[in-house]
This record gives C-alpha cells, structure tokens and sequence, in this order.
C-alpha cells in the first residue's frame, strides 16, 4: 500500500523501522532520541547496528521513546515531517568536560544517579515566581509523582501542524500555569495527556557561574 513500510516479520525489524521512521520524520538523531528519552546513547547506537545477535530494546526502553517522541510504538506509517522538541523554552544542558566548577560536579553526580533525570537550561522566565529564572539550569525527575504546584517540564503537541514545543510550567489541577515573576498571568493549558504531556517534575535548580 503507498504510504506504509512493508510488514516487518520480527520484533527487531519492527523496532528498527520505527526508530528509523522517527529519524526520518524528526530530523532527530539516535543521540538526540535517547538523551530526550533518558536513555544511554550507546543503548540505542548499539541497537541500530547491523548485527546478527537478534537485540531488541526492551518495553521499558521503548515505552520512553514513545513518551519522548509522541510516535506510538512500531508505527509503520510515513508521517509528513514532524518538527519535534521546538524546545523555545529550553534546551538540554550539555556538560564541558573540561569544566571544574564544583556545581557541574554536582549536576554530573544528579544526572549520573539515575536515568529517569534530564538536565535542561531555561530559556524563559515562565518559572521565575517560582525560583527558575532564565539561565539557570534545571534537574527534571521523570519519575517523580507530579503534585499541584510543582514546576514541571512538558510536552505541547499541535497534531494539526505536526509540532511539539517543551515548555516549563506550574502544574495546578488540571492546568499548567506560567510563574512570572511579575504576576502577569499566561494562557492556561489543559494537561490531556494527548495534546498537552507532562514530561517530568523539576525538581531543582541552579545558577551556574558564566
């Protein structure tokens, strides 16, 4: 049938088509893919690697992906370009190496510690009110139970456009609500878990010196 990948006979082969259909779409890489999943690269680089050793990614591994991408597992379907994590609000933080300071120790010890953590720089004031200002970088707990009034990370999805945008919020019973430090209110979103997902809670942060 046009428009659809030919039937996959094995789990593998399914599994790798749909990586490579969420590349294709995105634009995304497997790095890019697995950092935005929590998951190690290597888990998903190896993976991708022709071999004749039969791996395949576990259910865990693959429901992180779906939460990550908003591709429903296996989906075979050729989607028109899909621009995921517009990521306005934020970007991931990435660690330099070479850097010494005692904080990024700190973060890198966080992160290290499980792989349910994603560390994000702000590139909004939408959480200022609530202590996160823009510049600072942010510890999201994926795990973490989200309660009212906690800061969290997000996933806004216009199916229509075929985009998402990650945004930082307040999450209030059933709405996110912005926190600028001025009290201007924004537009309340909707927590469906279809159009908009929470995607973790922060669940701390901090200024790193420039």
């Amino acid at each position: 049938m046009a428009g659809l990948i030919a039937p996959m006979s094995d789990l593998r082969a399914q599994q790798l088509a749909w990586l490579d259909n969420i590349i294709s779409s995105s634009g995304l890489t497997l790095t890019d893919i697995a950092r935005r999943a929590g998951l190690n690269p290597s888990t998903l680089s190896r993976f991708h690697a022709n071999d004749d050793s039969g791996h395949t990614l576990t259910s865990r591994s693959v429901k992180k992906i779906e939460d990550a991408t908003g591709v429903p597992a296996y989906e075979q379907r050729i989607r028109p370009s899909m621009a995921f994590f517009s990521e306005e609000e934020g970007e991931p933080y990435i660690f330099n190496d070479k850097a010494q300071d005692i904080m990024i120790h700190a973060l890198r010890a966080v992160a290290d510690r499980s792989k349910a953590v994603e560390l994000w720089t702000l590139k909004t004031t939408a959480l200022s009110a609530a202590g996160f200002d823009r510049g600072d970088v942010v510890v999201v707990d994926r795990d973490e139970k989200v309660r009212p009034g906690d800061a969290v990370c997000a996933l806004k999805f216009d199916h229509r456009r075929g985009i998402s945008e990650t945004v930082f919020r307040v999450y209030r019973t059933p709405y996110l609500l912005t926190a600028l430090a001025d009290g201007q209110p924004g537009l309340p979103d909707i927590v469906d878990n279809e159009n908009v997902v929470i995607k973790g809670v922060v669940v701390g942060g901090c200024r790193l010196r420039g």
